[in-house]
């Protein structure tokens, strides 16, 4: 039978072909182009994460609201952090097809630090499980659709030179992608419009190791380079600020208010921190509070700027953000540190992504 054969093989080509075409024409951003945009423009955003379930909640935030705070969502890079990038990008895809945003356009990146070996896991741990979606058994993977081919550095030079002062960076993973954007390409630095981190710690408290935040304890020498080499001052949402939210954002009040929800992400959601925070108090959906600043500015009630660089050589505070209380000259102050929000209005933001909730 190898007439049957050949023609079972070009059908399975044809296919394959087809899926690839039919992939490429959805991963076009509903982002309007340069010369379409409108005096004022809507306000671009790349999210750059690591895909844990707050990495998910962070994105959600963002597309439920493009419409309301004039933004879109350019693209999302994927780095490794919570989880191996590929497992990121499928954590993607999976709540872009939750909420029928697979036209937005999705790129891998760096696979780990700049220098290696990675931080051993007993330290860094496996808090999102090995996959970043609490390991949860969905019955199969998101339909058809692939991350771009481009890679997520190549990619962000390409959008911020294209849009230059346009587009925002949200980094809520390892910073490494955005340290090799500015060693790559740093004439690229001055186009970006500003950069939104989560990430450091302005008290020397760490959820890793000793004294560091997970995010700059997985590279701490592409944190140093993003903090020292941006032409802007950086905003960082520490970890001692999630820590202040945790009373007010407790998992009984999470699970209370979305266990039953029509928003198909947050039904992904609810099975992957079901598995994470059923013996937890406290519900940190860190890398959210990141997307609900910046859609949202008038939540913001504490910003202190300050020096600050990261630790790359201490025993016990490698990846520490240290503020330099001494630098006094506000020039020389590179970071502004987001020490407390309004959690009401961002509870209120939250419900607003429940739609059953948000139609009564």
């Amino acid at each position: 039978m190898p007439e049957m054969n050949q023609v079972v093989g070009i059908f399975w080509a044809t296919a394959v072909w087809l899926l690839v075409i039919l992939a490429g024409s959805s991963s076009a951003s509903k982002c309007p182009r340069a010369e379409a945009e409108t005096p004022g423009g809507v306000r671009r955003v790349i999210l750059d994460l690591d895909a844990g379930g707050d990495d998910a909640w962070a994105l959600t935030m963002l597309l439920m609201n493009e419409e309301k705070y004039n933004i879109c969502v350019q693209a999302v890079t994927c780095t490794h952090g919570n989880a191996q990038v590929p497992d990121v990008a499928v954590n993607v895809l999976r709540i872009l097809e939750a909420l029928g945003r697979l036209d937005v356009p999705v790129y891998l990146g760096a696979s780990e630090p700049l220098i290696t070996p990675p931080p051993e896991r007993k330290d860094s741990h496996y808090f999102w499980g090995h996959n970043g979606f609490g390991d949860v058994d969905f019955g199969g993977m998101p339909v058809t659709s692939f991350p771009q081919p481009e890679h997520a550095v190549l990619k962000m030079n390409e959008l911020f030179q294209s849009y230059p002062n346009r587009i925002t960076l949200l980094a809520v993973g390892p910073l490494t992608n955005v340290a090799l954007l500015y060693k790559m390409y740093p004439e690229v630095r001055d186009k970006i419009a500003s950069v939104y981190i989560l990430g450091g710690n302005r008290h020397g408290v760490g959820n890793t190791a000793f004294a560091a935040e997970f995010n700059f304890f997985s590279d701490p020498e592409a944190a140093h380079i993003v903090l020292n080499n941006s032409p802007m001052t950086v905003n960082v949402f520490p970890w001692e600020t999630v820590v202040s939210l945790m009373s007010l954002f407790s998992t009984t009040w999470r699970f209370e208010t979305f266990i039953k929800t029509s928003n198909r992400a947050i039904q992904v959601l609810n099975k992957v921190e079901w598995e994470i925070y059923a013996q937890e108090d406290g519900w940190t959906p860190c890398d959210m509070y990141v997307a609900a600043v910046f859609l949202n500015n008038t939540i913001l009630e504490s910003v202190v700027k300050y020096r600050a660089t990261v630790e790359l050589n201490g025993r016990v505070t490698r990846g520490m953000m240290a503020i330099l209380h001494h630098v006094t000259d506000s020039e020389e102050h590179n970071v502004a540190v987001i020490d407390k929000i309004d959690g009401e209005e961002v509870r209120r933001m939250l419900l607003s992504l429940d739609v059953e909730k948000k139609s009564t």
